[in-house]
């Protein structure tokens, strides 16, 4: 037989056993009726969105080249008499360059002025016997007389006229013998003395002018359209100029023109811009920075803050304690960040950290900063 207390106490586990198990179902059913409790909402920090004058730069390698220069040449052949000019000299439009012998010249013009006499003397006589013998009439001389006189007054004319271009030569020779400078500028190296023999095959020297002077640069394809479509061409930027030595030149440039055809190898096209240069700072051949500069208004904002995309760029924007996507137009590049339009409203602050939205219009917790905190 069963001992009473053995049966007692199999009775006492069984209960303790059911009594345990009615508690686990219990907190089982309860823990999948009961809702879960809400997921604590995100923190995302936002700035204020201030609009302000950005000035942006952009940056091309150029080079420096002479709006005019020549290779100063004789008209004549002779030899050197007088050099009036030293390499480095400034020099001006019209100045005294180069003198050529002029004895043979001054004599070339006498007998060409002699030559001019005779042949106004000719002239005179065969004109006046022409007109007698038209007075006279065919009555009193024959045609062959007549004629002989009209051939004789058309020949002494055009000997006068040669006598006359003869001495209009000879005077432009005479003249030439003076070498000017036809620009302003500054002269190269000169390697002349008197004696010299020279002729028109000769370069004598060059002169460069130097103020104004031209800079040369490329812009890309996108660029020149973008430029081309404004009434002028660099109307509202700024070009100046940073120097070897890393100075900023102290004179902005003036548009000119841009070249008429593309660079195929670059896909780039030349532009051209005058600079005032009274100090000769800028040389013909030398590399500069030019800097193209111009003010936008609107909101500048990091690069990595803006999601690009083909036809809507977005950023992400709060109002009261919600996120949701902005659409915004580019305005322009400025280093790492982007200058957009302010088309924000008054409400919106400006999403300061890169996130991903699940929908649009996410609750979540603001944390505003200052915007100096932000741009650091």
């Amino acid at each position: 037989m069963v001992d009473k207390k053995e049966l007692g106490y199999s009775w006492v586990v069984a209960l303790i056993f059911l009594i345990f198990a009615a508690w686990f179902g219990w907190h089982l059913y309860h823990k999948n009726i009961l809702p879960e409790k809400e997921p604590t909402e995100a923190e995302i920090d936002v700035v204020s969105i201030i609009e302000k004058t950005i000035a942006v730069e952009n940056r091309y390698i150029g080079y420096v080249t002479p709006i005019n220069d020549v290779n100063v040449q004789p008209y004549i052949s002779g030899f050197i008499s007088e050099v009036l000019v030293e390499g480095g000299q400034k020099v001006k439009a019209g100045q005294k360059l180069v003198v050529i012998e002029q004895e043979q010249y001054k004599a070339a013009l006498d007998a060409a002025n002699a030559s001019l006499n005779k042949a106004m003397a000719d002239f005179n006589y065969a004109k006046n016997y022409y007109e007698r013998i038209k007075k006279a009439g065919l009555k009193a001389v024959s045609q062959t007389e007549m004629d002989n006189a009209e051939a004789s007054f058309l020949a002494s004319q055009a000997i006068l006229h040669q006598a006359k271009a003869n001495v209009k030569q000879a005077e432009v020779d005479l003249g030439y013998t003076v070498v000017n400078s036809t620009i302003n500028g500054v002269v190269g190296n000169v390697a002349l003395t008197k004696g010299d023999y020279i002729s028109p095959q000769n370069k004598l020297f060059s002169i460069v002018q130097t103020n104004p002077i031209r800079v040369v640069f490329s812009i890309s394809d996108k660029d020149y359209l973008e430029e081309n479509a404004k009434e002028k061409m660099f109307a509202d930027e700024r070009i100046r100029l940073k120097l070897a030595d890393g100075s900023i030149y102290d004179y902005e440039g003036v548009f000119k023109y841009s070249d008429n055809q593309i660079d195929r190898a670059t896909n780039s096209i030349a532009v051209y811009v005058d600079f005032e240069n009274p100090q000769q700072k800028l040389i013909d051949k030398a590399y500069v920075t030019v800097m193209i500069e111009k003010d936008y208004r609107g909101i500048l904002i990091k690069k990595d803050l803006v999601t690009l995309q083909s036809e809507n760029s977005f950023v992400y924007v709060s109002e009261g304690n919600f996120v949701k996507k902005h659409n915004v137009k580019i305005l322009a590049e400025s280093g790492n960040n982007y200058v957009l339009e302010n088309n924000f409203l008054p409400t919106m602050k400006l999403v300061a950290e890169k996130i991903n939205l699940q929908s649009d219009n996410q609750k979540v917790k603001i944390n505003e900063i200052s915007n100096e905190k932000e741009n650091k």
